[in-house]
């Protein structure tokens, strides 16, 4: 009897034992994996050819606010672009029984574009993540890189004119496909039997790079949509044709341009149809620009077997064409203002009759000619390089800021004649020519002016004279100071109290200089641009909006969608301080990024924008786009407590 009680004793012991390893082991072992820090690597494909890009991520799991990934040893083979990065952080709570368990996965991925410098079995090296003094490293990962074959079927070019110029200057990149047409069917045009899968055109210059501006995208690439689905794909541009809220599909673009006749490999003479794809930019600034190399790829006919075509796919790639915006050069004359190109000047005064020392204002205006360069280039002229200006006016505001009226812009300075008939002299101002590369001069006309000499008066007529004495003063005579007077009211005392003229000047000062303070510091963030476009964001941006309603009424649907973009486009640009013209969905994202924005407000703006260059490629409704109003304002109402308040 009591060995059985004993043995199931035992038994219930182990049994507990076992439950409790049983529950105990898996929370031991979460709590290990948990506080784990995995560093993992993945790309989006395993062999590419010569130019193409692949995406590539770096996971970063069990890490609080981690850095970004040290990626130098992989800009060795590859060029590295910066695509985002976010965080994927998850909390979950579980009840079970009354018993409350919680579990956080902490990811954070930061993702890269990787362009291969050559080709071969590269592979990708591993990315290097400092962590709480530990250094880690990601897995490594497996990438073939082929060259294309050599092959005259479908030739790639890409040309630019002019491939030197100056900032301001306007240059055209032109991107020239050339098919071989179809042996059994030389008359038709080999894009046709692609209907169904066109090829694909990828060309980093589809968006403006930095330093560059033109027109929007849309504008550019809508007259050259194809209506019969015959042409090519680019890039990532998408259409929509049916709801908005329906998928997207990759835009088909017309580019046929004509025949040409090249000699192949062979050495024979073969008949290629051509298409053209161009656009013309405006360099902003100096540096050195890389257009290509453009890659095309897909499936190209090739002849035609028991009555069905017969198709080859083929990767052909450009050479990369580099323009150079060269700056202006030196030396440079001490009367050149920044202006590249024509420009017309001309002076004004006001008044034009006054005395020695009186204000006068003088205003010279420069007029834009065509393509020429900005306004913005242009820097007040040094009015001290002339002679004469100096020696008879003294100059009060010798570095006056210019304000821009359209195609003008005009430098008021403030000055005083210091001698009579004083007059202002012709100005000789510089500007580039790059036509010429040289620099030229434009003389304005001389100002005359009626200065005479200052009234001398009296010291009867000056303002705050002394006043005649009166009766009860006391004179000061040669028998005393109070002999004869029988007033004694008269008589005060004549020490000066300087411990009160002290102190009534001290505070004197102390009220006048804050005054002046205040008033400066109104007057100044009163004139400042950038405090001025960040108050005026949001209503801005609400007008763009209203604007877009009124489009979308007048039938208008293209330019209602064009001021949907340009409300959060210009939002962020002016809480920003930025330009506005050539800003992308990757920019507007990257500035989000900064401004700390919540995840999930990123993605609905840049959803957002997503749509909106998808409807202005296809068919979109009244109803599509008055949901793009409504979602609009209220994405602009939550942005904007963000965009302020990061200074």
């Amino acid at each position: 009897m009591f060995s059985y009680i004993r043995m199931n004793l035992y038994v219930r012991l182990v049994f507990s034992l076992s439950c409790l390893i049983a529950i105990g082991l898996p929370r031991l072992t979460h709590a290990a994996y948990v506080q784990e820090v995995e560093v993992i690597a993945a790309a989006s494909q395993d062999e590419i050819f010569t130019g193409e890009s692949i995406d590539y991520q770096i996971e970063i799991r069990n890490a609080k606010n981690p850095t970004a990934p040290n990626m130098d040893d992989i800009r060795v083979l590859y060029d590295v672009v910066e695509t985002g990065n976010e965080s994927r952080n998850q909390s979950s709570t579980m009840i079970i029984n009354g018993r409350v368990s919680q579990s956080n996965i902490l990811s954070h991925v930061y993702q890269y574009r990787l362009t291969p410098k050559s080709a071969g079995n590269l592979g990708i090296p591993p990315a290097k993540v400092d962590i709480a003094g530990r250094s880690l490293s990601s897995n490594e990962l497996r990438l073939r890189v082929n060259a294309p074959e050599k092959q005259d079927w479908v030739l790639v070019e890409v040309q630019t004119e002019p491939n030197k110029i100056y900032p301001t200057q306007p240059f055209t990149v032109t991107l020239k496909v050339l098919i071989q047409a179809i042996p059994d069917e030389p008359e038709m045009n080999p894009l046709r039997p692609l209907a169904r899968r066109p090829p694909h055109i990828d060309a980093n210059w589809v968006d403006a790079p930095p330093g560059l501006s033109t027109n929007e995208k849309s504008k550019w690439l809508q007259p050259l949509l194809s209506q019969e689905g015959v042409g090519f794909t680019l890039n990532d541009v998408s259409a929509r044709t049916g709801s908005f809220f329906d998928g997207a599909r990759a835009a088909i673009f017309k580019l046929e341009q004509g025949r040409e006749t090249r000699t192949g490999l062979t050495g024979e003479p073969l008949s290629y149809y051509t298409y053209e794809l161009a656009r013309t930019f405006t360099a902003e600034k100096g540096g050195s620009y890389l257009f290509g190399p453009v890659v095309v790829k897909g499936e190209f006919a090739t002849g035609v077997k028991r009555n069905r075509f017969a198709s080859k796919p083929i990767f052909a790639i450009s050479e990369g064409v580099r323009v150079e915006v060269r700056d202006v050069p030196t030396p440079r004359p001490a009367t050149y203002c920044g202006g590249i190109g024509e420009y017309r000047w001309s002076t004004s005064a006001s008044p034009t009759t006054l005395r020695v020392g009186d204000p006068l204002t003088l205003t010279l205006e420069v007029e834009r000619g065509p393509n020429s360069g900005s306004l913005e280039l242009i820097a007040p002229p040094d009015l001290t390089q002339f002679n004469q200006v100096t020696a008879d006016f003294d100059l009060i505001d010798r570095h006056p800021t210019g304000r821009i009226e359209g195609s003008k812009k005009k430098f008021s300075y403030a000055m005083r004649p210091n001698r009579p008939n004083a007059t202002v002299p012709a100005l000789t101002l510089t500007s580039f020519d790059p036509s010429t590369e040289t620099f030229t001069d434009v003389v304005t006309s001389p100002i005359s002016l009626t200065v005479s000499e200052a009234v001398r008066m009296s010291s009867g007529e000056l303002v705050g004279s002394l006043p005649v004495a009166s009766g009860n003063d006391l004179k000061v005579r040669a028998e005393g100071i109070f002999q004869n007077i029988g007033n004694p009211n008269a008589v005060r005392d004549e020490r000066i109290p300087w411990k009160v003229l002290t102190g009534i000047a001290i505070g004197t000062w102390l009220v006048a200089g804050s005054v002046m303070a205040v008033v400066t510091l109104r007057k100044k963030s009163g004139s400042d641009p950038v405090r001025i476009r960040r108050q005026q964001a949001k209503r801005v941006a609400m007008g763009r909006l209203s604007e877009s309603e009124r489009s979308l009424k007048n039938g208008e649907n293209q330019e209602a969608l064009r001021s949907i973009r340009s409300s959060i486009l210009g939002l962020v640009a002016d809480s920003r301080g930025l330009i506005m013209d050539g800003m992308t969905t990757s920019d507007m994202r990257q500035t989000l990024i900064q401004c700390k924005v919540p995840i999930e407000l990123q993605s609905q703006l840049t959803s957002l924008l997503e749509s909106i260059e998808s409807a202005e490629y296809g068919a979109s409704s009244p109803t599509d786009i008055s949901a793009m109003i409504a979602s609009a304002r209220s994405l602009v109402a939550q942005s904007v407590s963000y965009l302020e308040r990061t200074k």
